[in-house]
This record gives structure tokens, sequence and C-alpha cells, in this order.
């Protein structure tokens, strides 16, 4: 029988890959002792909530640590490793601790990590999944805050195929090979590491698209005290959620809310457009003021409200 001990050693210490710092899991902390411009951040996966009920254990796991990793993104720093906090129900069994490590492995083995330590609970309740990852050379400067009237607003990527991956999974519904990618966005996130790294040399402000691409907007806005304008046609769909518009399933107002894209959304002085790599898209500016100007297809003024503002958990 799985306790939380024999699970530690014989499944999670392995995912330490030998590391020092890690300390075997043996201790109550790890030690880093030569670490510059230290970047932390931390995220919870709750099944129900950010994952719909009976998703697959190992892809829980998996997209617990990929989602926690794309907040490092946004100071452009590179991953060093994850400690997390397990809360499972105490009727799962060891094939479900053999699922856990395994999405685990997957994530770490991905972006050249280890697990540096965490904790374990069992209750009457469905799987939680908590995860503070810690980067190095984060930058010192960048962040929400810094975004200027003039400004150009540059998204990382397409906007809206794990909403609608969601729908799918939510619907069980997925007919074609092209629905399958669109759910993979969602289960299977993207951090958009490597492109950090080079964004904040040219910044002015950034952000991850987390809870929708209105809503993240708003938070550079509101910390940087400016307005924005946006042009839906400017915006990056991909071929398989332009044919979910073009049927009418679904609208460009869902998919800028839907939230869950791990692309960047970020701002920059007009004279570095040259930086911009083929993947990345301008969609609108920074303008004085609060608010923020949304422009339909055919360039007429909307006006976002709280519908338009993306996922809220309270």
């Amino acid at each position: 029988m799985e306790n939380e001990f024999s699970f530690i050693k014989n499944k999670l210490r392995p995912l330490s890959f030998g590391r020092k710092e890690a300390r075997g899991l043996s201790d109550d902390c790890a030690l880093f002792p030569n670490i510059n411009n230290l970047v932390i951040s931390v995220d919870s996966s709750i099944e129900g909530v950010h994952v719909p009920l009976g998703t697959d254990l190992s892809v829980q796991a998996r997209r617990a640590i990929l989602r926690a990793l794309s907040d490092l993104a946004t100071f452009g720093s590179t991953p060093l490793c994850v400690f997390t906090a397990i809360n499972i129900p105490n009727t799962f069994n060891s094939k479900s601790f053999d699922k856990i490590a395994d999405g685990y492995r997957k994530a770490l083995i991905e972006y050249d990590i280890f697990l540096a330590g965490g904790d374990i609970a069992s209750y009457q309740g469905l799987p939680i999944f908590t995860v503070t990852v810690l980067g190095d050379k984060g930058s010192s400067t960048l962040g929400r805050k810094g975004a200027k009237k003039g400004d150009l607003i540059v998204v990382s990527g397409a906007i809206g195929d794990s909403f609608i991956g969601l729908k799918l999974l939510q619907n069980n519904n997925a007919s074609f090979n092209e629905d399958k990618t669109l759910i993979n966005k969602f289960l299977i996130p993207n951090p958009r590491i490597d492109i950090g790294k080079i964004i904040i040399n040219y910044a002015t402000s950034l952000i991850d698209i987390s809870d929708g691409l209105l809503a993240d907007l708003g938070h550079i806005c509101k910390n940087s005290n400016v307005g924005a304008e946006i042009f839906i046609k400017d915006i990056p769909i991909s071929k398989g959620a332009q044919n979910y518009i073009d049927s009418n399933v679904f609208s460009h107002i869902d998919l800028i809310t839907g939230g869950d894209d791990y692309e960047l959304l970020y701002t920059i002085n007009p004279k570095d457009i040259k930086n911009l790599d083929n993947n990345s898209h301008i969609i609108g500016k920074i303008i004085e003021g609060d608010s923020l100007n949304l422009y339909s297809i055919d360039n007429q003024l909307l006006n976002p409200n709280d519908t338009f503002m993306g996922y809220k958990h309270f």
C-alpha cells in the first residue's frame, strides 16, 4: 500500500535528478547558495476548476507545472526547479501516484528542471496541485508597469485555441484532427520561456495571457496608468479556431476573453518594431486615459464591460 513516505521516496525523489539543492527531498527546505535575480511564482490547479472533472491525473500534474512556468516567461527568467504541494483524495491508489509522477516527470524533463521539495496531504476532496516555480536571471525592471502612450501592443501567438479546446472537452466533442490540436492547446500549455528571454531586452511591459487577452491587457493598463485600443482584425487566430468563428459556434469576443492561452502580451516602443519575430502580431497601441477601446472586424468601436473581461474566481 502506497503512503506519502513511500510516494516521496519511490516516485518523487527520483524527480530531483540528484541535484544537491534538493537534499534528496529529505529535509524541510532546499538550499540555493548562488542565485542571482531569483524569480519565484506559485499557481494552483484544482480538478473541476482549472481542468474538467475526470481529467487524467498525469495530464493534470503536467499541466500544473507548465502553467506555473509561464509566469517565469514574463520576467525573461530561466527555470531552475519546482516545489509542489499535492492534496489528493484519500481513495488514491498506487496507479494514481504513478500517474502524478509521470506527469511531473514529462514537464520537468521538457524544461530541464527538477523537483526540489514540497508537501503531500490527503483529504476527502478532489486533487489539487500547487506548484511553486523558481527561476534565475530574471529582469529586475520589467513587469506590468511600464507601458507608455504610443507604445505598440503585441501578442506572441494565436489567441483562443485553448478556450475552444476546453469547450470541446466539456462537451466531449472532438470530431476532427484540428479539434485534438485545440484540445491539446488547453491540456498541454506551452510557456513561452525562450520568447520571454528575448522580449525583456526591448519590451516596456509584459504579462502572460491566463485570464484572457482583454483582462490581462487591462492589468497592464491599470498598473501603467494608461488606456489602450486594440483591433479584432489584427488579433492572430489559428485556422482551427477560425473555422468555429466562421460557423458561428464561437465569436471573437469568446476567444479574446476565454483565457488559458499562455501567450505573452507585451508593449514596445515603435522604434523596436524591427525586433519582432514572425509569430508576433501588433494588435493595437497604448493611449492616454484609462479606457480600453476594442474595435470590431469592421473597425466599429465596441464597449468592453465586465462580461468582456475574462475569468474571475470571485
